[in-house]
């Protein structure tokens, strides 16, 4: 278990790490650790603190015993992993709780994001919400110019069946960031009530546009799930097509060397055929069947059989 305390009194001082737990810091937990001892240590519910170490906790907020607690989900891993695990924020009295047993996060990530003191917890906790929400936005643009550039690779016929292995990855992953994204937006209209005054008017604002920001995001994923989808039908419809082309070209192959065989099979009888004696029959025979089979070409791409 690792543990930091941290601290940003002013807002012309920046967020830094400090040796001791002091009154109205951000007190933050990562790693593996044993839930009871650190529900006692921080006066959090036990039950709660259990839970976010269930790696398929969804987002969701709870108030109990004066403290209020949200869960939201982190992408974890390779961009292209669809990987989310929990991450418990917990806003208790004077102290703002960060709990990450499983994403590698420190609270100096969030500087950019922080436009308030340690002070105001709900400050932090808006600033906490957007740089996840950045988390996701980061690999949803990744994976979209991955997808880019298979279509533009499937306009010049360079794509191959790799490629289709890898947009199965990208559809569980966009699913994955789907749910998580949708979640964590219904926590924070629940959280909008405002039901115990947790938030002053420009917190609500700023939770307000980190809604809109996620959704602008599901439009994103929503985007690239239907170009992913059009991608395989555009394949399927381009190798269907080919497969039609040269099943064509195979028929009309064997049907024009059907022809000669016809002509070729009647004098490998054993039986008497007209001029089969004279030593001008096989350049005219021959010849006959070549014009043969031009008429017959030509014939057929007339009528558009092949």
């Amino acid at each position: 278990m690792v543990v930091g305390y941290f601290e940003r009194r002013s807002l012309t001082e920046k967020l830094t790490q400090v040796n001791r737990m002091h009154k109205n810091g951000w007190i933050h937990l990562g790693g593996s650790f044993d839930a009871v001892r650190v529900s006692k240590a921080l006066s959090l519910s036990t039950n709660v603190v259990r839970d976010v170490l269930d790696i398929h906790e969804l987002p969701r907020a709870e108030f109990s015993d004066g403290v209020e607690y949200v869960f939201t989900r982190m992408p974890f891993g390779r961009t292209d992993s669809g990987k989310t695990v929990p991450f418990l924020i917990a806003i208790s009295g004077g102290h703002y709780i960060t709990i990450s047993p499983y994403a590698k996060f420190s609270p100096l990530e969030i500087s950019d994001y922080l436009f308030s003191t340690t002070e105001r917890p709900a400050g932090i906790f808006a600033a906490n919400l957007a740089y996840i929400i950045a988390q996701y936005e980061q690999r949803v643009h990744l994976l979209t110019e991955k997808i880019a550039d298979a279509r533009r690779r499937l306009s010049r016929r360079e794509v191959e069946n790799a490629d289709f292995i890898k947009f199965v990855a990208i559809e569980d992953t966009l699913n994955e960031y789907q749910s998580s994204l949708e979640g964590i937006s219904h926590v924070i209209a629940q959280l909008m009530e405002n039901r115990r005054h947790l938030f002053k008017t420009r917190d609500l604002e700023a939770l307000a546009d980190i809604d809109l920001h996620i959704k602008q995001i599901l439009v994103a994923i929503s985007s690239s799930a239907h170009t992913i989808s059009s991608i395989q039908n555009a394949y399927s419809t381009v190798a269907n097509n080919t497969l039609n082309q040269r099943m064509k070209v195979l028929t009309a192959i064997t049907i024009l060397l059907a022809i000669p065989n016809v002509f070729y099979g009647m004098y490998g009888m054993n039986i008497a055929l007209p001029f089969q004696g004279e030593p001008w029959a096989y350049p005219v025979i021959t010849s006959f069947t070549a014009l043969l089979i031009l008429l017959v070409m030509v014939i057929a791409k007339r009528i558009r059989l092949f």
